[in-house]
């Protein structure tokens, strides 16, 4: 069963001010992005540890080795997803509801943004969390990788809960209660501009995250970030207990942030399998994709 869902304190893009307006900024173009991941959103709640993070996280995503790593996370689930569930055809449902090939190509990009974006922001939590427990050495090797990635522009456009259908916002809710989200990601509401792929999509995605192998999966692919956060080089910034006590952050602000990163590194785990599971349902399902891996080999 997923676990019960914790509240968070979330600072909205719109409601960035001042150095956090100027994080978010930076953060986007880092990413390559055009929204705010729900963990900076989170961690916006207490500025100065924002402040704290990015100071150490931000010449990270300037090396090309947490990208490549990025990358191999990204394939990991995309694999993990394709082998050990059965996911449909979720674009045949499209040629039936008179879906245009314009609007199937502007949910593909969306589809491709999450895809994208949700694998780096996973590495980040475990990163962050390995950061709370021991200094990470720094890599001098691994900086001189180039940085190559996507760079996506187009904000897709978000269905928020307050002006959702009844319908959209039923299945919102049941995708946070099966799922435990203390907040619905911005993945989901992207795909509420559609609805009806969105109804699709979760009762392909349902029965798939209530199952033992889905949990199974979602915990292996925690672990392996943890691996390649290991293996990343951050700046010498002390995150230990002491070290933020020392930096004005009181023992009950300490706690939170790291029960903060390690509920959304969880989400992200999750999430990444998920999108994934829409990457393969819009490619034709397993089934095709298999087959179109024998006739590549």
């Amino acid at each position: 069963m997923p676990e019960k869902r914790a509240k968070l304190k979330l600072v909205r893009e719109r409601e960035a001010a001042g150095r956090t307006r100027e994080i978010f900024d930076d953060l986007k173009r880092a990413l390559g992005v055009p929204g705010i991941p729900l963990l900076y959103q989170a961690y916006a709640a207490l500025p100065e540890f924002l402040d704290m993070h990015w100071r150490a996280f931000k010449p990270l995503l300037a090396t090309g080795h947490f990208w490549q790593l990025a990358d191999r996370l990204r394939g990991e689930a995309y694999t993990r997803t394709h082998n050990y569930f059965q996911i449909g055809d979720l674009c045949e449902p499209l040629s039936q509801m008179s879906f245009s090939s314009g609007a199937k190509h502007q949910l593909e990009e969306v589809i491709e943004l999450f895809n994208y974006k949700d694998a780096p922001v996973l590495l980040i939590a475990s990163a962050q969390l390995l950061a709370f427990d021991q200094a990470i050495a720094k890599d001098e090797q691994s900086l001189a990788l180039p940085v190559e990635h996507p760079r996506f522009d187009e904000k897709p456009v978000l269905v928020d809960e307050e002006v959702a259908t009844p319908m959209v916002k039923r299945t919102y809710e049941e995708i946070k209660r099966a799922l435990g989200l203390p907040a619905l990601n911005g993945d989901y509401k992207a795909f509420a501009r559609w609805p009806d792929f969105l109804a699709e999509y979760w009762k392909a995605l349902k029965p798939i995250v209530q199952s033992a192998a889905y949990r199974e999966q979602q915990r292996a692919l925690c672990e392996s970030s943890e691996t390649m956060a290991k293996d990343l080089a951050i700046r010498d910034v002390d995150f230990g207990f002491d070290a933020l006590e020392s930096n004005g952050f009181n023992g009950k602000q300490i706690e939170a942030i790291v029960r903060t990163t390690r509920i959304l590194q969880n989400v992200f785990s999750g999430l990444v399998l998920n999108v994934a599971a829409a990457k393969i349902g819009f490619e034709g399902g397993t089934a095709k994709t298999a087959t179109d891996r024998e006739f590549a080999a």
